[in-house]
């Protein structure tokens, strides 16, 4: 799953908590260390719904939808299509409208950063002002989203023009998103369950 997902993922959570789970893999990026406990028990959130959504058997089949050049990043696409099918029926999932909710979520992160002297802080200003979150819900929007990955690196390059493939197989990830997102949230819970400090 992408950033929205792991925001809402993190619904009813601390904020310092939200904030681990969404900005974990910026962490190397920036070198950011871990801030609270808090914070670390959302880092190790996002890795245990990574690693739950990586090895999970319908993702693994979606893999095969990505055609090459760009299968070699399926998991990047299938993570941000999946974004995508949450902002298309965010209502089915969240009490809040879903710009009401990224954008309170993240004044709260951004505030909760801004107490702290972090490389974060450049991430989340980025996000907010740039309105990442947002952006998965139109096909423009993925567009943009893919430019910005695709420019962080050469390796991610190919993924220019992947909003085509979510286009092509949209049943699908529609049907993969209502099999699979329920199951998530399930082991999100239990796992924040477990992590709670």
């Amino acid at each position: 799953m992408n950033l929205l997902a792991h925001l809402h993922l993190s619904t009813g959570q601390p904020v310092a908590m939200a904030a681990g789970n969404l900005l974990a893999d910026f962490m190397r990026r920036f070198g950011a260390t871990d801030i609270d406990p808090e914070f670390a028990a959302g880092v190790r959130l996002h890795r245990a719904i990574d690693v739950f959504t990586d090895s999970h058997p319908l993702i693994r089949a979606a893999r095969r939808l990505i055609a090459p050049p760009r299968n070699r990043l399926a998991g990047i696409i299938i993570d941000i299509a999946l974004d995508h099918q949450l902002s298309r029926h965010w209502n089915a999932h969240a009490a809040l409208p879903l710009t009401t909710f990224v954008r309170a979520r993240l004044a709260e992160i951004q505030a909760y950063l801004a107490a702290h002297d972090t490389p974060l802080n450049w991430v989340i200003r980025r996000a907010i002002r740039d309105d990442w979150l947002l952006s998965y819900a139109t096909l423009a929007g993925l567009d943009l989203t893919f430019e910005r990955v695709a420019s962080r690196a050469p390796v991610a390059a190919a993924l220019r023009g992947a909003t085509a493939d979510i286009a092509r197989h949209d049943a699908h990830f529609q049907q993969l998103f209502h099999a699979f997102y329920p199951a998530l949230r399930a082991h999100a819970a239990q796992t924040h369950a477990a992590l709670a400090v």
